[in-house]
């Protein structure tokens, strides 16, 4: 048998709408009400049904999640992070792998399931100021997770790239570390553009120029092989002009480079310094355990929802933009 909170209300001797308020929350209930309309919601096993609010609503209780890749831990570690938070607003959420591609984020950006979801967040790569005027005219709820790609009235949680890759760099000059490269291709995206930046400014600091740069894909396949190239470059082991410390764009990168240090038989740290970027679970189990700047990605996916709910709730409000803090997580790679 279906409880409704008609019965409720019988069970617990108030009206329909005072149990209606008790379930949504509304404040203007007294403690001794609320408790005895939850007494009577337990009793009977009373269970909001979400299609009703919904069509109350308009909504469908669906939002969008629009990332890169599934591939790629952090994106996977968002997307765990971003469901979690939904479905404490009663959200549900359906995960859109863009592979970076700007037709795909141009479907999550203009709402094109709009007919199936109430809102997105999105994390773009490929977007144009174009895109930029297709969102800004449509009445789509968007959020937008990362750098920001597009400039308009759109929410937005920014990620602390030139922060935190600063914070990794100046730790490796702290512990000793002269001769930094920076591995990973910057100009693939804006982050990667973002945390060169960092890298830049932390050694310029301390009156030291780069040792290198090595425009790679940012896997950890690539990784390796540009630790192994790196490494075997004539020079650039057992010479005082040879580099001890990486600094990789991001955690697949610095991986891959522990690997190709371990098929070497390069000492880390004592040879060379390796850090990353993302702080992915995999970080802590590596040999030896990474060293990595840490995006809040519980915070980011947090803020987010918060944001896109009070979008869906106040359309017309005025955008807001918030950064999420990092953590430079020190591990034996660099210490």
């Amino acid at each position: 048998m279906v409880v409704r909170q008609s019965d409720v209300a019988r069970y617990a001797g108030v009206s329909p709408r005072t149990v209606s308020n008790v379930v949504n929350g509304y404040v203007h209930v007294s403690a001794e009400v609320r408790a005895k309309v939850q007494a009577a919601i337990d009793e009977l096993g009373y269970q909001r049904s979400a299609a009703a609010r919904g069509l109350r609503l308009g909504r469908t209780g669906l939002i969008a999640l629009g990332v890169p890749s599934l591939r790629e831990r952090y994106f996977a570690d968002l997307a765990e992070a971003v469901v979690q938070e939904a479905e404490r607003h009663e959200l549900t959420v359906m995960v859109e792998v863009t592979g970076g591609r700007r037709e795909r984020e141009r479907l999550v950006l203009g709402g094109g399931r709009s007919s199936l979801t109430d809102g997105a967040l999105l994390s773009a790569i490929e977007l144009t100021k174009a895109d930029a005027r297709l969102a800004a005219g449509s009445a789509y709820p968007l959020v937008l997770i990362g750098d920001r790609q597009l400039d308009g009235p759109f929410d937005h949680v920014a990620i602390p790239n030139v922060e935190g890759a600063h914070a990794a760099v100046a730790h490796l000059v702290a512990v000793g570390k002269r001769r930094v490269v920076l591995l990973g291709d910057a100009k693939a995206n804006k982050s990667g553009r973002l945390r060169r930046r960092g890298f830049l400014a932390a050694l310029a600091e301390a009156g030291l120029d780069p040792a290198g740069e090595l425009a790679i894909p940012w896997t950890r396949e690539a990784g390796r092989a540009g630790m192994i190239d790196l490494v075997r470059r004539p020079g650039a082991r057992g010479r005082a002009k040879a580099p001890d410390a990486v600094f990789a764009l991001n955690d697949s990168l610095a991986l891959g480079a522990l690997v190709g240090c371990a098929e070497l038989g390069i000492d880390v740290p004592g040879e060379l310094a390796v850090v990353g970027f993302d702080d992915v679970e995999e970080a802590r189990y590596s040999n030896p355990p990474l060293t990595s700047v840490a995006p809040s990605v519980d915070e980011i996916a947090r803020r987010g929802v918060e944001l896109l709910v009070r979008r869906l709730a106040a359309p017309e409000r005025a955008a807001e933009h918030v950064t999420s803090r990092f953590e430079l997580v020190v591990r034996r790679s660099s210490d």
